[in-house]
C-alpha cells in the first residue's frame, strides 16, 4: 500500500497563522523522510476552517522543498478558477517538481464560499465540466485554440509551460454519491474518496467505480482509487482519543462557517480554541465515538492497522491521511507519524 499526507491548515488560534503554516511544512519534510508516498493539499476560502486558499503557491515551495514525493491538489475547485491561468499553474508546479503532480479537482461544496464569490451553486457541475474541458485542451492542443463556451471564451490560445508528465498530470476528481462515482468512471478519470465516508461506505465506492469502469470499457485497476482519511496513531487508545477529540471536533464544526446557508448553521465557535476546548462536550450532529469506529483512522498501531484492512479488503490501496485538523500540537502529529511509520507501514509493505 501507499500511504501520503492530505494536508490542512486551520486556524483555531487566530493570531497564529506563520505557526501553522511552519507546522504543516515540518510535519511534510518529515513524512518524506519517513517513506511516506505524497502530499495532498487542500483548497478552502474565507474561514478559519481552513487557510490553504492559494493550493498550487503552496505545492510550489513544496516542490523545491522535497524530492520524491508526489505533490496533489486536494482539491483544486474548478468553478474558482480562471481555467487557463489554472492550467498555467499547475504545469508549472509539474515542471518544477520534476514530474510529481497529481491533479485533483472538485466542484466545491461549500455555500458559503460559493455565495461570497458571487458563483450559483446550481451552475457548479456545468463549470466544472467546462473548465476541465479547456484545461485538457490547453495542455494537449499542438495548435493554437478557440473556446466559447456557457463561462469562458478565449482565443487563439496557445500556454506555456506544458506538464512535464505525458499527456499530463493525473487527475483525480473528489466524488461521493453513486451518481458522481459514475460520472468520474464515465470519464475515465481517477477517483478521490473524502475523509468523512464510513469504512462500509467506501467499499461501496470502490464497487460502483470499478464496474462503471468495466461499463465504459475502461481499465480499473486498485491504484485508480486514493481515500482520504483522518489518522492519528497514538501508544494507547486513550492518549489517542485524549489528543484528537476536542481538535477533531473543533474541525468538524468549523465547517459550518461557510458548509452551510445561515439558516441551517450551528452557531459558531468561539475565537478562542482553548476556550473552546476547556467547555468541550460532544456534538449530536458529529458524534466523536461513532467516527472513532467507524470513519478515522485513531487509535494504538493494532487498531489503525486493522481499520487500514478494513479499506485493503474494500480495494482501497492509496490512503492518504488527515494529520492536522483543529490545532493539534505538532509535536504529537510527529509522534504520530512517526509511530505509524515503524509499527504500521511495514504491516502493508508490498
Amino acid at each position: 500500500m501507499k500511504f501520503g499526507l492530505f494536508q490542512s491548515v486551520q486556524l483555531p488560534e487566530p493570531k497564529q497563522q506563520v505557526r501553522y503554516y511552519q507546522d504543516a511544512l515540518e510535519q511534510v519534510l518529515r513524512a518524506e523522510q519517513l517513506g511516506y508516498h505524497s502530499v495532498w493539499v487542500t483548497e478552502h476560502h474565507f474561514s478559519r476552517h481552513g487557510i490553504v486558499s492559494a493550493t498550487l503557491s503552496f505545492l510550489a515551495y513544496l516542490a523545491g522543498v522535497t524530492k520524491t514525493m508526489r505533490l496533489g491538489t486536494g482539491v483544486a475547485v474548478l468553478p474558482f478558477h480562471n481555467p487557463i491561468q489554472l492550467a498555467e499553474q499547475a504545469a508549472t508546479v509539474d515542471l518544477l517538481s520534476g514530474g510529481r503532480l497529481d491533479f485533483g479537482i472538485g466542484r466545491g461544496f461549500q455555500w458559503g464560499e460559493f455565495h461570497k464569490l458571487n458563483i450559483p451553486m446550481d451552475e457548479a457541475s456545468r463549470r466544472f465540466e467546462e473548465s476541465m474541458d479547456v484545461v485538457i485542451k490547453a495542455w494537449t492542443s499542438e495548435e493554437p485554440f478557440d473556446h466559447a463556451g456557457e463561462f469562458w471564451t478565449f482565443n487563439d490560445m496557445t500556454v506555456h509551460p506544458r506538464p512535464v508528465q505525458n499527456p499530463y498530470p493525473p487527475v483525480w476528481v473528489a466524488a461521493a454519491s453513486p451518481t458522481s462515482v459514475e460520472r468520474v468512471a464515465h470519464h475515465d478519470w481517477n477517483l478521490l474518496i473524502g475523509q468523512g465516508e464510513p469504512f462500509t461506505q467506501v467499499g461501496e465506492q470502490v464497487e460502483i467505480y470499478r464496474t462503471a469502469l468495466g461499463e465504459a470499457g475502461w481499465h480499473y485497476d486498485p491504484g485508480r482509487v486514493v481515500a482520504a482519511r483522518p489518522m492519528y496513531t497514538a501508544a494507547t487508545e486513550e492518549q489517542a482519543r485524549r489528543d484528537t477529540e476536542a481538535p477533531f471536533m473543533w474541525f468538524k464544526q468549523t465547517g459550518q462557517e461557510v458548509g452551510a446557508p445561515p439558516e441551517n448553521r450551528v452557531e459558531l465557535l468561539p475565537e478562542e480554541f482553548w476556550a473552546y476546548r476547556t467547555r468541550f462536550s460532544r456534538d449530536v450532529t458529529f458524534n466523536y465515538d461513532e467516527m472513532f469506529e467507524n470513519v478515522a483512522l485513531f487509535g494504538d498501531p493494532d487498531q489503525v492497522a486493522d481499520h487500514i484492512q478494513i479499506l485493503r479488503d474494500s480495494g482501497v490501496e492509496n490512503l492518504i491521511f488527515f494529520i492536522n485538523y483543529g490545532g493539534i500540537e505538532n509535536r504529537k502529529v510527529l509522534d504520530s507519524l512517526e509511530l505509524f511509520a515503524k509499527e504500521v507501514m511495514p504491516r502493508f509493505a508490498d
